[in-house]
């Protein structure tokens, strides 16, 4: 401080003369008293307390009627918390030690709409708003920025208060209260540019011509610590001149007659461990204080230092001065209109960690806080009352926000504690869900046209609804059939070919009495399921009237292939001893329900083969050409599942003999497969009839009642 010694004097000097004349106070330091209604710097107009100079002292009212309440915010910027405390404990700073002083947090809540830099700037307005950056919208300390919430001393004004001044060493500060000064909000505005002993004198000056509220800003201790460092003398000595002004300026309070101050001392912001300001939202940065002459209520806390973030949110902010000023006058916002991101420190105890946050549903607003011992909770959503609840209760789901268009929503939620109000602002970003999918599509009624056999499962042995076929193990001592669930709430048929005799008989054989491989056209179709596990090149069949050891053989085969991790491939093969066709560029997805199917019209000599996949979706190829011996389609003259029309494939693949033991073919390794809705047709079912199997998730048995 001792760099301003010159410019204290001077300051001193004009003091004495202008508490011997009218003529306004230059201001200390370079900079300005300017008075509402003024025409510049230095300027007066009007009449009354509003007009007069700060260093013209008004006499003391008489002691009539109850003590007039007034304010003084004190705010010493730079000054730690933690040097607070060592200077309070070390006796060095006594006029500090008489207040009840505790950690409070700067920068809003991390992660939130409210989170702001810790910089002067933003700080001052939370201080002076009791808002955030959400609200107030400064996020830097670059010049000529305008608040866009109402400070402490526009809210006063409106509600009738008295006459209001600051005395500030920043000149960004200065230059952020102008519009109040300029709108008559704040009477009396003193730029002091950086001299501490210009803030003291004229604060004093406008506690003694009556003022009701006095704003005195001191900066130099953030100086020095940028300077100097935390641990300097320099530091440390500008901390006891800070305490010994804030000392002054209390005892020229306890001069008054008849007049009841509530003093507040905080700062902007904490400090980085160099004493610097960088802005970032960590402990010792977003560590400030504010300390009370009067008694507080629960929420400014104890005097321990948070070391975390999430124990230093539990904590008074610095948000919380304007709403305590407020308080002290009975003049906060009524419920419906309060718009402060912070809550009284005095009287009785609001929310705090009031936090919202976008439910699962992402249509409604979940909101969370600390609720007081007492009081019961009331919850305003902008204005409007949308819950009372019993007091203690910390949570309230809203889900009545009535939102219909994909956009971002931001809600000022309201929670007040028996008398006490605190608001926070959230928002939800809203995603209009996409319009529900179409009715699946009804089951074709015409499927039961030409429908020759028909296996819903559900049960063993399996019975083909039509009686029209038999089907069961290829050997009674090699029954691998068991139930699994299938892709409608019921039973299909899993057949497990692990499961062999001696003679190398495993899997189920279906023998028809009407064999549809021998009319003009047909149609083979069944829900598929596979792991896709264990397959190889030689091929795993599926269902197949043939000897499959070579797909030339006479006969029918669809078959098993490797193919991605996720999915394997499907093939359709015909053929007559000599001539075959194939159709291998279908797939199924591994684990997932599938529907097959194959149609045949020998007479058109076209061939129909499709796969439906909830995942791949509707896979088919059309009218292949059939050039196969359509006499020798029906093979061996039996199909098996998970086999082929002799009952010995996996025996077969490896030219193996009886006895034969399960896995004894590595080449052709033993399958799981499982088949529900089995049906044959003696026509050519169409695509858009299978759509309809595959769409409507129905079984065939709810035509067949």
């Amino acid at each position: 401080m001792r760099r301003h010694t010159v410019v204290q004097l001077a300051c001193a000097l004009a003091l004495l003369g202008a508490l011997g004349a009218t003529a306004s106070l230059s201001g200390c330091g370079g900079g300005g008293v300017s008075q509402a209604g003024g025409s510049g710097s230095g300027g007066t107009s009007g009449s009354g307390a509003a007009n007069t100079q700060p260093g013209t002292p008004a006499s003391t009212p008489a002691a009539t009627g109850p003590a007039a309440k007034k304010m003084l915010l004190v705010e010493l910027d730079g000054v730690t918390y933690n040097a607070l405390s060592a200077g309070v404990a070390g006796g060095s700073l006594p006029n500090l030690a008489r207040l009840t002083v505790a950690p409070a947090y700067s920068g809003g809540v991390n992660g939130t709409l409210s989170q702001q830099p810790n910089l002067d700037t933003p700080g001052w307005a939370s201080i002076l708003t009791g808002t955030w950056a959400d609200r107030h919208q400064i996020n830097s300390d670059a010049p000529n920025q305008a608040s866009h919430s109402s400070t402490v001393f526009q809210l006063l004004k409106t509600a009738g208060f008295g006459t209001m001044g600051a005395a500030v060493d920043s000149s960004g500060l200065a230059a952020l209260l102008t519009p109040d000064q300029n709108a008559g909000n704040l009477n009396t505005l003193v730029n002091c540019a950086s001299v501490d002993a210009c803030v003291t004198q004229n604060s004093v000056s406008m506690i003694d011509n009556g003022y009701s509220l006095v704003v005195a800003q001191y900066h130099s201790a953030q100086d020095a610590a940028l300077n100097a460092g935390l641990s300097s003398t320099n530091y440390a000595s500008t901390l006891t001149q800070l305490d010994s002004a804030l000392g002054t300026l209390v005892a020229e309070t306890a001069k008054r007659s008849n007049e009841n101050w509530l003093v507040v001392v905080t700062s902007s912001h904490g400090l980085n461990a160099a004493g610097g300001t960088d802005g970032l939202p960590l402990p010792l940065e977003s560590t400030s204080f504010i300390g009370l002459n009067q008694a507080p209520n629960a929420r400014l806390g104890n005097t321990t230092a948070p070391s975390t973030m999430a124990a230093l949110y539990t904590r008074a902010s610095i948000a919380d001065v304007t709403p305590t000023l407020l308080a002290y006058q009975s003049a906060l916002p009524a419920a419906a209109n309060y718009a402060l991101d912070g809550g009284q420190l005095i009287g009785a105890t609001p929310v705090s960690q009031l936090i919202g946050t976008t439910g699962s549903d992402n249509a409604s607003l979940v909101l969370t806080w600390s609720a007081p011992a007492t009081g019961a909770i009331s919850v305003l959503r902008n204005g409007t009352l949308i819950a009372s609840l019993p007091a203690g209760t910390a949570t309230y789901t809203d889900n009545q926000l009535g939102l219909s268009a994909t956009g971002v929503y931001p809600f000022n939620y309201t929670v007040v504690a028996g008398s006490a109000p605190l608001a926070t602002i959230t928002q939800v970003v809203y995603v209009q869900p996409p319009p529900p999918p179409p009715p699946p599509p009804p089951l074709a009624t015409t499927l039961t046209t030409g429908l020759s056999s028909y296996y819903p499962f559900g049960a063993l042995p399996p019975v083909d609804r039509l009686n029209a076929s038999t089907m069961g193990p290829w050997a009674a001592d090699a029954d691998g059939g068991s139930l699994f669930a299938d892709p409608f709430g019921g039973k299909g048929l899993q057949i497990d070919t692990h499961t062999v005799d001696s003679n190398g008989f495993d899997g189920y054989k279906l023998t028809q009495t009407n064999d549809v491989t021998t009319h003009a056209q047909f149609t083979i179709g069944f829900w598929f399921y596979t792991s896709c596990a264990n397959l190889t090149g030689n091929g795993t069949p599926i269902f197949s009237n043939k000897n499959y050891y070579s797909g030339g053989n006479a006969g029918i085969a669809i078959g098993l292939f490797p193919g991605s991790s996720a999915s394997c491939n499907i093939r359709f093969n015909l053929g007559d001893g000599s001539t075959r066709n194939d159709i291998n560029s279908l797939n199924v997805s591994a684990n997932r329900w599938t529907y097959l199917a194959l149609a045949i019209d020998t007479a058109a000599k076209k061939i129909n083969a499709y796969v439906f996949d909830p995942v791949l979706g509707e896979q088919k190829v059309l009218a292949q050409t059939l050039s196969v011996n359509i006499a020798k389609l029906p093979g061996l003259g039996v199909f098996g599942l998970n086999e082929d029309g002799t009952g010995h494939y996996y025996m077969n693949a490896c030219n193996d003999t009886p006895p034969y033991t399960v896995g004894k073919c590595a080449a052709t390794p033993p399958d799981v497969q499982a088949f529900s809705d089995l049906a044959l047709w003696t026509r050519v079912v169409t695509e858009t009839e299978l759509q309809s199997v595959f769409g409507s998730g129905q079984p065939l048995s709810t035509l067949t009642h």
